[in-house]
């Protein structure tokens, strides 16, 4: 008599239960993960927004377009092309506040997933935001 050797059914069954178990755990963990990371990457993206803002406003002071009797200024997104890439999708500006010789800076800038609304360099990935349909303000949140 010959034996045949394989799995049965019930086995196969088995192991596809416990795949598809470790596939929902570990698929959860990789999805937390590439979020995070897609908000960490936006943040980024906001700090270059402002550091744009920035070189943009140490020129206009030289130039006198931001000085003491002028001390704030708006940038929209495209003030600022010469000095942030524009990308798709994206919307937002800076306000600039000079006093004293130093400037404060707040910005506002969203994509089509997140948004930023009313920070300076100082925030964490905590602070993007899905954006539900929000755009960001163009007009420095007024």
């Amino acid at each position: 008599m010959m034996k045949r050797r394989g799995f049965t059914l019930i086995e196969l069954l088995a192991v596809i239960v416990i795949l598809a178990v470790i596939m929902l755990v570990a698929g959860q963990n990789v999805f937390g993960i590439m979020g995070k990371a897609e908000k960490g990457s936006f943040r980024n993206e906001f700090l270059s927004f402002l550091d744009a803002a920035s070189t943009a406003a140490q020129f206009d002071i030289m130039n006198g377009e931001i000085s003491a009797s002028k001390n704030t200024k708006c940038y929209s997104l495209s003030d600022l092309a010469d000095y942030f890439d524009q990308k798709e999708g994206y919307t937002g500006s800076v306000s600039v506040m000079y006093s004293n010789g130093n400037y404060t800076i707040k910005g506002w800038l969203s994509s089509t997933k997140y948004i930023i609304e009313d920070k300076d360099d100082s925030l964490t990935t905590d602070d993007v935001a899905d954006s539900d349909g929000r755009a960001a303000s163009t007009t420095c949140g007024q």
